[in-house]
């Protein structure tokens, strides 16, 4: 463990002076010594597994064969919040963690692949948790191989196994604790007519709701236990009136409704791990925005002299702390408006940005939700806090979150009324939902828009192994229009979807037949009433992802080259363009200079703009006709994180002047050093998109040089872009504030920056534990001044 010492010592060597200065001045209440010393804990721990609940899943799964699949998937949460380890650590406020030990993932026979190689645990490709065989031990890799996988192999089970992305209604579990939320159940249960074979199909799927909250309730009993344990032999006198405290504390919540804010957050904690504990792959699962459910009880300690601010923001920097300790804590909002469409800002709002200051850690993927009304004093808030060049916050446009939920409700379904599109939140990356109603997302896989193009100038042939996988869209060097190129691109979107479609309805019926949840289906609206978990139907809402999109701006930037070059200004044709990709432009300088200097997108230039707004255009409009198992349409939109390295890897070149192999633009950015007339322009080409039809929005990275900082006007400066962010009715920019020397200092000496955080794609991760091509793709981007 290092001293507090030494971590600021880090920080100053990779941020330069002049950002631990703006470090030290942008704190209103300093992190406390336990908030440093459980910091400096978690960097030094290295991620591992265990494979400790996929033996109790296991298990159950054998003990409970022929009984219904619902019942056999409470019974395993049952078992696992009664058996799985648990104790409390040095210093902790708040407990619970979601294995066996911090910083650990739960390791299931699915991450067992076919030969026996082991898959890493969770985002593999950000580099940040990497776990998975090798961190266990001969006898435990036997077992895993040899007892636990085949089992799952013979029963068919699913790698994907969960939706993921969602918020659930944990403030449900603030008001109500699980023995309120069981009785809901056992009232339903009464209230079934079972001469009626529709009420009588019900029934499992609520017993499996009481099974699973009554266990849940009994999480709170064994940390009490165990903090009494612990005081017992504890001979410091402060730590032992702590851990009292815990045991007060979890003696009450979460069987029952919180009190206090400390139960309050204990609570809220509790609810969040028992989602980990049900689906041990699950990932993107988001805490909400607890600036909003959390203030009653801070209000009311305040009030009632029961806590200090002071107090509060320790708990609230020791919650920040837990989440760090998962492999994926998902994400928080802050801001927003309220349900009467007025900001929604209150003291919860800057302390929550106050602890992101304090930990300056991956987790979790942190939001400000801003609008038209947000208060100057919060975007200078946020401002510090992205001056600290953590990656955090993302800012996400409030106004065009409602449009986007609003719109939604004209797809079929119930209509998203005003008070919940207003209500709605980030999940995972940023992507919407509407808290406490929503199934939750179902990825398939990254779309990529640019292989679509690469279909259109092959005839549907992939350049890198000549496979057939596109639709015949004619020979490319007969085109006489721009017309028929665009035509082209549609026709290689719509069998990209139909082919998704398809595969979507196969792997949710699996998900259906083999991982129905309860637990989480109890903590999503109208689940109990209609007697359904949310995998058939259940929740009040049934959005789907509609697919994740990457290589937008490499396609229109392509469109863009080939209207200018082969149609508008006729330098060369189609025949010579397509040689000349086929070639790599190896032995075609020429052509490639031509394609690099015709306009590109990011530049607020309307002939490239309109091109990757066309692109995502068609895109959307395929792709919202997704229809799930479950009611739901599509939702396109979100991150695809890494996959903009892996998806130019398998392209061939393209019109843009791109070469063979390269990345891609990451997410819907401009390409990486192409956005060269500053960050407005960006915001300008940005709002040439039309962001209120993308239903679950897209990523908009940035990188702004941390010199804007070094003046006192520069927390200013950036609040005024998101100020113009907002304006230009943008979703989504996150913003990186590191230069391209630190970025290379830290690639040569990783051990100095072991906390250098950055944001990728949508999430964040520590830069040095990234890939080569990760880092490269990062230092490429564009680093603005403002």
């Amino acid at each position: 463990m290092t001293d507090v010492k030494s971590s600021t010592t880090v920080t100053e060597t990779r941020q330069d002076r002049y950002i631990s200065d703006s470090f030290d001045r942008s704190f209103t209440i300093k992190p406390t010594p336990r908030v440093n010393k459980l910091r400096d804990a978690l960097l030094g721990l290295n991620p591992t597994a265990s494979i400790t609940r996929a033996r109790i899943e296991t298990r159950v799964l054998k003990e409970t064969a022929g009984e219904p699949m619902i019942t056999r998937r409470a019974k395993v949460f049952a078992a696992v919040v009664r058996e799985m380890p648990i104790d409390i650590y040095p210093d902790e406020l708040l407990v619970g963690c979601t294995s066996v030990r911090p910083r650990c993932a739960n390791i299931t026979p699915l991450s067992v692949l076919p030969k026996g190689r082991a898959s890493s645990i969770a985002l593999e490709g950000t580099g940040t948790w990497q776990a998975g065989l090798s961190d266990l031990n001969d006898d435990e890799r036997r077992e895993l191989q040899e007892e636990l996988a085949p089992l799952w192999r013979e029963q068919g089970r699913t790698a994907h196994g969960h939706y993921g992305h969602n918020i659930h209604a944990l403030e449900k579990v603030l008001k109500k604790g699980f023995l309120g939320i069981r009785k809901d159940a056992e009232n339903r249960l009464a209230r079934l007519n079972l001469t009626e074979p529709e009420d009588l199909k019900k029934v499992p799927f609520l017993e499996g709701i009481v099974m699973a909250m009554e266990a849940a309730a009994e999480i709170g009993k064994r940390f009490a236990d165990r903090a009494r344990e612990l005081a017992a032999t504890e001979r410091n006198s402060q730590r032992k009136t702590e851990l009292l405290k815990i045991a007060e504390v979890c003696d009450w919540v979460p069987a029952n409704p919180a009190r206090t804010f400390h139960e309050a957050l204990q609570s809220y904690y509790f609810a969040s791990l028992l989602l980990a504990w049900e689906t041990s792959n699950a990932v993107g699962f988001s805490q909400g925005r607890m600036d909003q459910y959390l203030y009653p009880y801070y209000e009311s300690d305040i009030r009632e002299g029961r806590i200090a601010k002071e107090e509060a923001q320790e708990l609230i920097d020791c919650y920040i702390l837990k989440l760090n300790q998962a492999s994926d804590a998902g994400s928080i909002g802050v801001g927003g408006v309220k349900a009467d469409g007025n900001d929604a800002t209150n003291e919860l709002s800057y302390m929550f940005i106050e602890a992101m200051m304090h930990t300056r850690l991956l987790y979790p993927y942190f939001a400000l939700l801003v609008h038209s009304k947000t208060p100057h004093d919060l975007f200078i808030k946020a401002a510090q806090l992205t001056s600290l060049g953590t990656g955090h916050p993302q800012y996400l446009n409030n106004d065009v979150m409602i449009a986007q939920a609003l719109a939604r409700g004209s797809m079929g379904g119930p209509s998203v009324t005003l008070e919940d599109a207003r209500n709605a939140a980030n999940v995972g990356c940023l992507e919407l939902v509407i808290p406490g109603k929503d199934s939750g997302y179902l990825y398939i896989a990254v779309h990529d828009l640019a292989s679509a193009m690469e279909l259109v100038l092959t005839n549907g042939v992939r350049r890198s192994d000549n496979a057939w996988i596109g639709v015949e869209t004619g020979d490319p060097r007969q085109f006489m229009s721009f017309e028929e190129v665009q035509e082209a691109f549609r026709r290689q979107v719509i069998h990209m979807r139909e082919n998704t479609q398809i595969a979507g309805s196969l792997l949710e019926q699996k998900i259906i037949d083999l991982s129905p949840t309860v637990y989480e289906s109890a903590l999503i609206e109208d689940c109990i009433e209609k007697g359904l978990c949310r995998e058939e139907g259940g929740a009040h809402y049934n959005f789907n992802t509609g697919g994740v999109e990457s290589g937008s701006t490499d396609t229109g930037d392509s469109l863009v080259a080939i209207k200018k070059l082969v149609f508008d200004d006729k330098k060369i044709t189609m025949a010579q363009l397509c040689d000349a990709l086929d070639d790599n432009f190896q032995s075609y300088d020429d052509i490639r200079k031509m394609c690099m200097q015709a306009p590109k997108f990011g530049n607020d230039d309307d002939y490239a703009d309109e091109q990757v707004a066309w692109v995502l255009h068609q895109w959307v409009s395929e792709f919202t006709k997704l229809k799930n198992l479950r009611g739901g349409y599509g939702c396109p939109g979100g991150s695809p994180i890494w996959a903009y390295i892996p998806l130019g890897e398998a392209l061939g070149a393209l019109p843009s002047g791109r070469l063979a192999r390269e990345p891609l633009a990451d997410a819907a950015s401009p390409s990486a050093g192409k956005d060269l007339s500053g960050p407005t322009a960006v915001l300008k080409s940005m709002g040439k998109v039309d962001h209120a039809e993308i239903l679950a929005g897209i990523v908009l990275n940035m990188r702004i040089d941390p010199s804007v900082f070094k003046d006192g006007d520069g927390d200013k400066r950036l609040a005024d872009m998101i100020r113009a962010f907002i304006d230009q009715k943008v979703y989504h920019v996150q913003i990186n504030v590191v230069s391209s020397d630190v970025l290379r200092a830290a690639q040569k000496e990783p051990d100095k920056y072991r906390d250098l955080v950055v944001k990728v794609a949508g999430y964040n991760a520590f830069f040095t534990r990234l890939s080569k091509e990760l880092q490269d793709s990062i230092i490429a981007r564009t680093e603005h001044k403002l």
